[in-house]
């Protein structure tokens, strides 16, 4: 990949990855937020339910599971703009958009967690769970990088 290809990549994949980044942290703060809320005001009145805990844990990973398929996916679709030497903000900002919902969704598990009477603590595990996702399966130089061997 020449210099200035390179470059153009960079700047987009930094732009679509503050992004998502803005996205995911929004939702996570906004879970946080509200999930404290929730806690503080007793507003949840049932007892902490395990299963209901352990099946939102296992959505957040079957999540993180979905998240590389998604990528891989689209990643391999965009192969044929990568030898083309053209790749679109379009093209970046699809998977992106759809790695930062399911990114966001395990923040919105871990706030029906507290408002089912988990404590703070598991709502900052699925915060950061989120938060971490986004920055694992974000799309990288080297995934566009990759494509054009």
């Amino acid at each position: 990949m020449d210099d200035g290809r390179k470059t153009d990549y960079s700047i987009l994949l930094a732009r679509v990855s503050a992004l998502a980044l803005s996205i995911v942290l929004g939702t996570g703060m906004g879970a946080l937020v509200a999930g404290y809320l929730i806690i503080q005001t007793g507003a949840a009145a049932y007892p902490e339910n395990s299963l209901v805990r352990n099946i939102l844990f296992l959505a957040a990973l079957t999540d993180l599971a979905a998240i590389q398929f998604v990528k891989r996916y689209y990643i391999s679709r965009l192969r044929n703009d990568i030898n083309t030497g053209e790749v679109a903000y379009q093209a970046l900002l699809t998977p992106t958009l759809v790695m930062a919902g399911l990114c966001s969704a395990i923040s919105v598990y871990g706030l029906v967690a507290a408002a089912l009477g988990s404590p703070m603590d598991v709502l900052l595990l699925f915060v950061a769970v989120s938060l971490i996702g986004i920055q694992l399966f974000r799309i990288r130089n080297r995934d566009l990088e990759s494509l054009e061997r």
